[in-house]
This record gives structure tokens, C-alpha cells and sequence, in this order.
């Protein structure tokens, strides 16, 4: 985030993991602070609104501390802020990519909010007091903020980290089944589950703890929507990634169909029915025309030792393993997340807005982001606004030219007839035809 008070300055700042993150923009607005509601706690008494003349937002900035960073938020929203800066309570340095919050997943937010340290907070309330009754020195704090992507290409990675339980993930699903049609191949899909090991897990040691496979290597807490099993969450895990598997890796789209068919069917008929098992998953594997024996043998091959007795409840799972030690690697904390090109997507679960950082991740952008989100098209580097723009300029040296050329050929052409002296040869024909004519004897 730039801070523009006649000296550009740069604060560093963290981004909220609830809200609509506008990946790929850059937003520019005027600092707004109400110093009757310090903490954004209460409802905002005036509304903020966006300049009409010069286009700025208003971004409004308030304290952290006595409620929720959500309902500071979303008091900023309703009072028109369309952006939330909250200043920490803490004497710590800001590190980019913190999450400020776990209502996300559930909330209706579609703002955006930044985390600011609590030393740069002090340096712009000193300033907006000291001046608060100067509405021009007031408006000269203005602030650009952009949400850039890191990594830039023709395609992109995402990847959905979930437990099978959450019915927020089949709804992300569900929704954004038409929007990754649309993609096509610029966007690859990858799924992973999510489990941790128990505390009495020993390697080596065969154990049957409850709520988990591999002698307590992969475990989840139960409860989810009625679910009391946490073995049978795991088991779906393990199906799902086959299934993933089995429609995505020969790259067949009408395969890759049935995923998403799967994922849909799946929360329809077992999750909402708070039946999550095998029967009911065969049941759905069945209707939407997978292959039963292939989803079948992938999952027992997934078990290191497959052959042995209750080799679920004892043996170490391929599948499982690998999709913990990325979790480490990318630092996945929470469950359900998303990560865009290997980076921690933090905002709204909204499937509009993780298209749009989807599209904002993409050099060669397909359609339909132009279509669904306000992004400018490249033409061969050349953004449609500087195309537009440089046919305008090609255009009035255009007509420049036309008018300096004619006014150029006019003055030449005056200036050649003036030096040949025609008029005046002109002139004395007319003089001599005429002193004929008197000359000439008259008629009767």
C-alpha cells in the first residue's frame, strides 16, 4: 500500500482471509477516520462516498480491539468503505500474507481489509487529527493499493484443500463448476485432503485409535454435519482423490465432468444426508457413470501394506502422505483452503471472486474474464485501454497532417500562379480586345 502526501510512501501491510480480494487490480482511494469511532465497533453515523469528480473510493481506517475484525469490516462496508484498514493493537512489524480472520468461508463481505502496524496507524491519526478541520489537507492523503499476483503464465494452478465433511467445499464446487468449463485448459484443478497425525502416533507401533487410519498417522475431528466417524471422512478422502485421479490424468473432458458430477451428487445425496460411506459413495459412482472397479483398485493400491488384515486401520497411505507433506510445505493451516500457483489464496470463497484471481494470474487471458470480470485485454502486450488510446493519437496526427498539407498545397499554388504573372497577362488581353473593339467600324 502507497501512502501519496506530497512524499510517496510505502507501508507494509497483511490481507484479510475474508472478503472479496480484487487480485490483479490496483484501487486508489482517500483516507477516511471517524475519531468518534475509533474502533469501528458501532455503526458509522455518515456515510462514506466515493468522489464523484476524480473517481477516488473511500478507504476508512479504524482501530483493532473490542469486537471482531469482521464486524469492523462489515460496518465499513455498509457505511460505503471499499476498503477497511485496520491498525493493529500489537507493537509487532507487519509480515505480509497474514490472515486476519476465520469467518471468510461463511461471510458475505465484499470488501477488502488490510493490516497495518500499529506505529504506522499512529503516524496517519496524528495526521488526520492535526488536521481535521482542514478539509483540503484532509484530502491530500490518498492511497494506492494493488493486489498483484507473484507468479504470471498462460495457465495456472489451484488447488482445494478439504475434508470431505465441509459442506462449504461442495459448494465451492458446485458454483464453480461453469466458470472452470469456461477456463478450459488455462486452469488445472488439483484437490487434496486433509488430516494430522495423533499425539500418541509411533512409528512402527500398530494402533487402532479412533477417528483415524494409518495407527494414528491420519486423523480428523468428527462432527461436521452429523458425521461421528472420522475413518469413514478419511476413506472418502482417499476415494475422491482416486476419482480425481481416475477422470483428470488423460486429460479427457468429458472424464473430467464426472468429477465435478461426482462432487455435486455427492453432497446432494450423502453429505446433506449426513451419510458419509461407502455404500453411499458406490451409490453415486454408480449413477454418474464412473468406473467402479477403477476407483476400487486405486484406492486399495494407495495402502502401502494392501494385503494384510485391516491393512486401513494400520498401514500407511500413499495418498494421505503426500497430501500432508504439501500441507507443511505450503504452510496450509485451515481447512477448506485454496492455493493459486502455489501461493495461499486468502479472501472470499465466493466462486466469482476465486475466477477473477484466477484470471489475474493468467498472461493470456481467455473470454470469458473478460466477460465475468472489468479486466483490460492485452493485445500483444498493449493493454485495450492503450490500444484505444494510441489509435486516438495515430488518428489526430492523421488529420494534423491533412490540414497542414492542404494549407501546403493552397499556399503553393497561389504562389505559383503570383510568379508566372498570369492575371496580369490576363489583364492585358482584356485591355487589347477591348481597345480593338472601339477601334472597330461601327455598324449601321
Amino acid at each position: 500500500m502507497i501512502i501519496q502526501n506530497n512524499i510517496d510512501e510505502e507501508i507494509k501491510n497483511s490481507v484479510s482471509s475474508f472478503g472479496h480480494i480484487p487480485y490483479g487490480h490496483k484501487i486508489e482511494g482517500r483516507l477516511l477516520f471517524d475519531i468518534n469511532n475509533e474502533l469501528g465497533c458501532e455503526k458509522f453515523n455518515r456515510e462514506a462516498r466515493e468522489d464523484p469528480i476524480v473517481g477516488e473510493s473511500p478507504f476508512v481506517m479504524v482501530r483493532q480491539g473490542d469486537c471482531s475484525l469482521f464486524d469492523k469490516v462489515k460496518n465499513i462496508e455498509k457505511a460505503g468503505g471499499y476498503l477497511a484498514i485496520i491498525i493493529s493493537d500489537k507493537d509487532e512489524k507487519i509480515e505480509e500474507g497474514i490472515f486476519l480472520g476465520e469467518e471468510g468461508l461463511s461471510s458475505d463481505i465484499t470488501i477488502p481489509a488490510l493490516l497495518i502496524s500499529k506505529n504506522d496507524g499512529k503516524i496517519l491519526i496524528d495526521y488526520y487529527k492535526k488536521h481535521a478541520k482542514s478539509h483540503e489537507e484532509i484530502k491530500d492523503i490518498r492511497l494506492e493499493v494493488k493486489f498483484e499476483n507473484e507468479k504470471l503464465d498462460n495457465t495456472v494452478q489451484y488447488d482445494v484443500w478439504y475434508s470431505p465433511d465441509q459442506e462449504n467445499a461442495y459448494i465451492f464446487f458446485k458454483d464453480f463448476k461453469s466458470l472452470q468449463e469456461t477456463l478450459g485448459e488455462s486452469a488445472i484443478l488439483g484437490i487434496h485432503s486433509f488430516s494430522y497425525p495423533h499425539f500418541s502416533y509411533t512409528p512402527d507401533e500398530k494402533q487402532n485409535i479412533k477417528n483415524c487410519l494409518g495407527s494414528g498417522l491420519y486423523c480428523i475431528r468428527p462432527g461436521k454435519v452429523g458425521v461421528t466417524d472420522g475413518t469413514n471422512v478419511l476413506k472418502e478422502s482417499i476415494r475422491q482423490k482416486c476419482i480425481y485421479i481416475n477422470t483428470f490424468n488423460d486429460k479427457n473432458k468429458k472424464k473430467q465432468k464426472l468429477y465435478w458430477e461426482y462432487m455435486e451428487t455427492f453432497y446432494e445425496k450423502c453429505v446433506k444426508a449426513r451419510k458419509i460411506d461407502k455404500s453411499c459413495s458406490d451409490e453415486v459412482i454408480k449413477k454418474v457413470g464412473l468406473s467402479e472397479k477403477d476407483i476400487q483398485n486405486c484406492y486399495k493400491k494407495s495402502f502401502v501394506d494392501n494385503n494384510e488384515d485391516n491393512f486401513e486401520i494400520y498401514s500407511k497411505n500413499i495418498i494421505l502422505d503426500r497430501d500432508y507433506e504439501l500441507r507443511k510445505k505450503y504452510f496450509i493451516t485451515k481447512s477448506p483452503s485454496i492455493t493459486i500457483n502455489d501461493r495461499v489464496y486468502l479472501g472470499s470463497w465466493k466462486a466469482e471472486n476465486v475466477f477473477e484471481s484466477l484470471c489475474a494470474s493468467l498472461i493470456d487471458k481467455p473470454e470469458s474474464c473478460y466477460m465475468e470480470v472489468t479486466f483490460d485485454r492485452d493485445i500483444h502486450g498493449i493493454t485495450l485501454t492503450g490500444f484505444l488510446f494510441i489509435i486516438f493519437i495515430v488518428l489526430v496526427i492523421n488529420i494534423v497532417l491533412f490540414l497542414v498539407c492542404k494549407r501546403m498545397i493552397k499556399n503553393g499554388i497561389q504562389e505559383k500562379v503570383d510568379s508566372s504573372g498570369i492575371e496580369h497577362k490576363i489583364d492585358n488581353m482584356v485591355d487589347s480586345y477591348l481597345a480593338l473593339k472601339d477601334s472597330a467600324p461601327g455598324e449601321d
